[in-house]
């Protein structure tokens, strides 16, 4: 697959304009310098931490799903994550886009693991969930790169977003009727730690897959206020403490104040996984362990007495 190497350095003269004509005209577009790099140190220290350990009788940690990934809510990572995600300039970037007010759709930690399948096909966002005309943009994807990302790294089908969605709602490129067309324009979009990728949610996208390069990023997004109520896609827990350097419109932009569509307990990444065989058999581990360790200590405190 051809990569997509182009950059936009955020402390370049007239870099907003440059990113919206960009953004118009690709669908996608890579903003550099937006990190600071001892609060990019911070999030990699907090994300080594939680992807080392799973969440297991209340400890902090990743939880997973799949055998493909781990998984964590974004903004439990710190203030440094919701600081960053809350930025005035690519807020007021998205808005300018997208011609409205925006608010926080999702915000996970997300660390693909590499193991030479493809789980996750590209796909685009066909507007289901939202009011209103569809070839208009109503969304915007966000991907922090917690490091030098090329393997395994971000996809976009170049000027995708620009097809027709009434036409052919079809969500999975493999089964739209022009597949093969687009196909040729699906980009690697290779990036830098810190390095911020932007994108139309209505083009096709998805990580490059099969690879065995693991890949780990901050996976986040935004959605026209006016054509979602003012409710995120979900609901997305943060500290509330780590919302003390924001004023009113970064607030507003993450979701305070707005609904949800679908509840927390609903989201893609956990809905359903209480019903499956590996779940089952964890929680009975987990709850006979418990049991045992009760019957333990009361016989122990009896053999005492």
């Amino acid at each position: 697959m051809k990569s997509f190497n182009k950059y936009i350095d955020v402390n370049s003269k007239n870099w907003h304009e440059s990113a919206l004509i960009n953004l118009k005209e690709d669908g996608v577009i890579v903003l550099r310098s937006l990190a600071k790099k001892p609060n990019l140190e911070k999030i990699n220290e907090k994300v080594g931490y939680i992807l080392k350990n799973p969440s297991i009788l209340g400890s902090i940690g990743y939880f997973q799903k799949d055998h493909n990934k781990k998984i964590y809510d974004g903004f439990l990572l710190g203030k440094e994550v919701v600081d960053f995600a809350a930025n005035k300039s690519v807020i007021k970037l998205i808005e300018s886009y997208l011609e409205d007010e925006i608010v926080l759709n999702e915000m996970m930690l997300k660390n693909d693991l590499g193991n030479g399948t493809q789980y996750f096909p590209y796909h685009r966002h066909t507007g289901r969930d939202v009011e209103g005309p569809k070839d208009k943009a109503f969304g915007c994807g966000a991907i922090l790169y917690l490091h030098d990302t090329e393997i395994g790294a971000f996809c976009y089908a170049l000027k995708s977003h620009t097809l027709e969605i009434e036409e052919n709602p079809e969500s999975n490129l493999y089964r739209h009727k022009k597949k093969e067309e687009i196909k040729k324009n699906l980009r690697r979009i290779n990036g830098n730690l810190g390095d911020l990728v932007i994108f139309d949610e209505r083009g096709f996208h998805g990580p490059e897959q099969p690879v065995k390069t693991p890949r780990t990023v901050i996976l986040y997004g935004f959605q026209s206020k006016k054509l979602t109520s003012n409710k995120s896609r979900t609901g997305i827990p943060v500290v509330i403490s780590d919302l003390v350097n924001l004023d009113s419109h970064q607030l507003k932009s993450i979701g305070i104040g707005g609904g949800t569509r679908s509840e927390y307990e609903n989201y893609h990444t956990r809905k359903s996984v209480i019903h499956s065989k590996k779940y089952k058999l964890l929680s009975y581990l987990i709850t006979t362990s418990s049991r045992f360790y009760s019957f333990y200590s009361m016989l122990k405190n009896k053999i005492k007495f």
